[in-house]
């Protein structure tokens, strides 16, 4: 009996074992099956996602070129578009702010340079626009603090263009000592580029110390664009300095450039 039942007893045991090795094998198949499923939805969200990506970035591409161009309409629509396929998308919102600005929606834009900052905190290129953005706003220790963010990330390719801005902002604060040190920073980066140049030549007029306003100037004329800024300040160091040909030249381009400008207008 023993036997028999050592027997049956073996038999039990196999065939409960056969009964989970099916039971295992059957949930396997339903596992796996599940999970091809599942794989397959993920995929195709996946897809889904990498093609909403893809059009946010192009519609945002779209935008940031019709930005540049001046086209503001045209550029709300696409980074508006951008923005719905992709609300996360930093540059969408970086770039959407600074339109913004231009269009006078200073809530707004500060709504979504913050969005952009909290998205991307170590991006420098949104941390200067967002600058510019607080010293246009009048808040000029705000937007100091932005700027040297932007400066101190060592992987920041144009920090001159935060040294100068950082400079700009602290002239509107009287502190032109400090201002002239981040002036010369931009300068040290970049010892060609203009607007460090143009704001030298600007703080060295406002001081009147022409000879060297006008040293600056030349500089600035070597590698800069003519803007009614420049060419009014152009005429005023040159008068000073007695070389009034020069000084007539500048006023005359200003009047045939830019005759619609307030620096014109006052030129008349």
């Amino acid at each position: 009996m023993s036997t028999i039942y050592s027997s049956g007893i073996t038999d039990i045991k196999a065939s409960v074992n056969n009964v989970n090795s099916f039971n295992l094998i059957k949930t396997k198949t339903l596992l796996t099956s599940a999970f091809i499923a599942s794989a397959l939805f993920l995929s195709a969200c996946s897809s889904i996602t990498v093609k909403s990506s893809e059009a946010s970035n192009y519609n945002s591409d779209l935008g940031i070129r019709y930005l540049q161009k001046g086209r503001l309409n045209l550029a709300n629509e696409k980074l508006l578009k951008a923005l719905e396929q992709n609300p996360n998308s930093a540059q969408s919102n970086h770039y959407y702010a600074i339109l913004q600005q231009k269009l006078g929606n200073t809530k707004k834009a500060e709504t979504y340079f913050l969005k952009a900052v909290n998205i991307s905190p170590k991006n420098p290129e949104i941390r200067n626009n967002y600058g510019s953005f607080l010293c246009d706003s009048g808040r000029p220790q705000a937007a100091i603090k932005q700027f040297n963010v932007a400066i101190n990330d060592p992987l920041y390719r144009t920090p001159e263009f935060a040294y100068t801005n950082a400079g700009i902002c602290l002239r509107k604060t009287n502190n032109d000592a400090k201002a002239e040190t981040y002036f010369r920073q931009a300068l040290k980066k970049k010892s060609a580029f203009p607007s460090a140049l143009l704001e030298m030549a600007k703080l060295y007029s406002d001081r009147g110390n022409y000879p060297r306003a006008q040293a600056f100037m030349l500089r600035y004329e070597s590698v800069g664009h003519s803007s009614p800024e420049a060419l009014e300040l152009c005429s005023k160091i040159n008068t000073k300095m007695g070389d009034h040909a020069k000084a007539g030249k500048c006023k005359a381009a200003l009047l045939r450039l830019f005759p619609a400008s307030k620096e014109a207008q006052q030129a008349n």
